[in-house]
């Protein structure tokens, strides 16, 4: 049962003030409606609570939109239109274009996605007016049958107001238009549309500045498509379009002595033709030809004026798309100038942001086809942008971390490293002096014989070398422990050995052979940063959002530095800066974490890493995966299609 009007039987007398009805078929034991109409009423699924209740029909079926249709009535007709539903409403089989009035006669059937309905008029044709023409989905050629037999006059009034409808559309939908594919389909739709009885229309467009203008794009009326490359046009035309920059207009064109000598004109028997040029500030950007090979007289001067307008819209859309390709460009070019300044402070790990988004663009690609999203969370053209300029810019942060910490190679600095060498052979030449000045001390107190004397310098020299041995071991260990480990690893006993001992000093304190602050770089379990460093390389990602959210970003690249941020987040909440969980993660930036990831581990050799083959790092992505870091279902995706490889 439908809310809003009152659903009546067929044999019901209809309210006073209603002069029109839809009928909803009954079927089976299901009995027939009547929905009774006023001035308008709303068709849809729910209720309409900005609706008086005489003003909306409800249908509760899943295939009707919330607010599917209206219909109104202007004098004694009634007009319909879709109000841009999903499922779309249909008026004798034909599907309706959204926003367009189309008019309703009595015993219409009228289609509201899969709920078919009968429109009954209760006005006798006798006392009907003639309906005024409001939709642009009408072709010009088919006004005659809404009109009165010999009235001119309001056919071409009917005309008139259809084009110059449709002229307002022409600007609204050519100003939206941001590349030149849809620039083009867009002309050719409007061409055929504007002109009814035109049979082809060519568009033709410069390349680049100076150039003579080329086809792009040629069709029949029936949408058959030309291949532009094989379509030959008249070059007396061209010379006087282009070249002089006049509009052409030609009736009877085999009889016109400018144009029915020519091969091209003869060839496609062409009638009638108008061709105009695309100006804007006197510069000639290409040039919209329409023809027709079955009316001499298919065009007038009133059409020839209707496609200027339309050029004169076509070409400031046309110059909008270059400046916008060429602020893409600047854009671009900016974007790479800068990722590139950036990473030439560390020469070693040049070009990783470069081939991060390379990863990232093909996984995403990879992602729309493969399904692992639903269809209406499939990257857009814009969305694809977004994670390019968010993984070129992923680390831009990294200008602000201090170089020895950007290019560290070992958990200990090479000055630090140095020192501790140094200091090793300061404590062997301590030991020495130590151990050769008590000898010659005691030889001086006490006289040691020549035999006792040999025999003390014997001991002594294997004491040193024993000593000396186990402070080689020491070094031994330290070297190896200032290797960075790929992996989490267990700090070697043998340091801590070294770290308690230490030489006295007659005349100071005793000498160590560690710091505190060495003997903790050298204990760090993965990697060859310290606590510290660590969170001076962690601030980049903060530091690149910083940066970021200061460039005034379009709104269709809004999401970049969100993106970058949570390069580092974890699903389980174990990343940073942030420690975001799961929900919070958007897919683009879980697809720029494992390009990242993959990256990382299998760019060339480091000083502190190798590089690692591919099937070994993806085996380390693998269980990151297992243990809830990321995202199992898109590093599938990863591995399907192989997106490290360049295509």
């Amino acid at each position: 049962m439908a809310h809003g009007y009152t659903a009546q039987t067929p044999a019901q007398s209809a309210p006073a003030g209603v002069s029109a009805y839809l009928e909803l078929a009954g079927a089976g034991d299901e009995k027939a409606q009547v929905f009774p109409l006023l001035d308008e009423a709303v068709i849809g699924r729910g209720p309409q609570d900005s609706l008086a209740l005489d003003r909306f029909i409800r249908i509760p079926n899943h295939t009707v939109s919330r607010r599917h249709a209206r219909i109104r009535r202007r004098g004694d007709g009634y007009f319909v239109e879709d109000l841009h539903s999903f499922n779309g409403t249909f008026v004798l089989g034909v599907r309706l274009e959204p926003g367009v009035w189309h008019p309703l006669r009595d015993g219409d059937e009228l289609s509201i996605a899969a709920i078919p309905l009968v429109f009954h008029s209760l006005v006798t044709p006798a006392a009907a007016s003639t309906p005024t023409i409001i939709t642009r989905s009408v072709a010009a050629a088919d006004l005659t049958r809404f009109a009165p037999p010999g009235d001119d006059a309001g056919v071409d009034m009917a005309r008139t107001v259809l084009k110059l409808r449709a002229m307002a559309q022409v600007g609204i939908a050519l100003g939206a238009v941001t590349d030149r594919a849809t620039l083009t389909e867009k002309i050719m739709n409007f061409i055929f549309q504007l002109f009814p009885l035109a049979e082809r229309a060519f568009i033709l467009l410069q390349k680049k500045e100076g150039e003579a203008p080329v086809p792009v794009g040629a069709r029949w009326r029936d949408g058959t498509v030309l291949d532009p490359a094989k379509v030959v046009m008249s070059r007396t035309i061209l010379a006087e379009v282009v070249g002089r920059k006049h509009s052409v207009l030609s009736v009877d064109t085999l009889s016109d002595r400018h144009f029915g000598a020519q091969e091209s004109i003869v060839s496609q028997a062409i009638r009638s033709v108008m061709c105009v040029p695309l100006l804007l500030e006197g510069e000639c950007l290409g040039l919209i030809q329409v023809d027709t090979s079955s009316d001499p007289y298919a065009f007038r001067e009133q059409d020839l004026e209707m496609l200027t307008g339309v050029c004169a819209e076509a070409a400031v859309a046309l110059k909008n798309f270059q400046l916008y390709s060429d602020i893409e460009g600047l854009l671009d070019g900016f974007v790479r100038a800068s990722v590139q300044a950036i990473e030439e402070r560390d020469p070693v790990t040049a070009g990783h942001s470069f081939r991060v988004a390379g990863y990232a663009e093909r996984l995403a690609e990879a992602v729309g086809r493969s399904g692992a999203l639903p269809p209406e969370r499939r990257f857009s053209r814009e969305q694809m942008r977004e994670i390019r300029y968010a993984a070129l810019l992923h680390d831009f942060g990294k200008v602000g971390v201090r170089e020895h910490v950007l290019r560290k190679e070992k958990k200990l600095h090479r000055a630090e490293m140095h020192a501790v060498e140094q200091r090793f052979l300061h404590v062997r030449a301590c030991l020495e002096r130590e151990a050769w000045r008590g000898l010659v001390e005691q030889h001086a107190a006490h006289g040691l014989p020549p035999d006792d004397f040999r025999q003390r310098q014997r001991d002594i020299g294997q004491a040193l070398r024993l000593e000396f041995d186990r402070l080689d071991r020491f070094l031994a260990t330290i070297r190896s422990a200032n290797e960075p480990a790929i992996s989490k690893s267990e700090v070697a006993p043998e340091l801590g050995d070294a770290m308690a001992w230490c030489c006295p000093q007659p005349d100071g304190p005793p000498l160590k052979l560690l710091t505190e602050d060495e003997h903790a770089a050298l204990g760090v379990m993965r990697g060859c940063l310290t606590p510290d460093e660590r969170r001076q390389i962690e601030a980049h990602v903060a530091d690149s959002y910083s940066f970021l959210i200061l460039i005034p970003w379009t709104r269709d690249l809004a999401g970049v530095p969100s993106i970058a941020h949570g390069h580092h987040e974890k699903l389980d909440g174990s990343g940073y800066p942030m420690g975001l969980r799961a929900p919070q993660i958007s897919p683009q930036t879980r697809i720029l974490t494992i390009c990242d990831i993959y990256d990382a581990l299998t760019a060339g050799d480091r000083p502190y890493k190798k590089a690692m083959p591919p099937d070994r790092a993806l085996d380390l992505i693998a269980m990151e995966c297992r243990a809830g870091h990321l995202d199992g279902q898109l590093f599938d995706v990863f591995v399907q299609s192989r997106a490290w490889e360049p295509l």
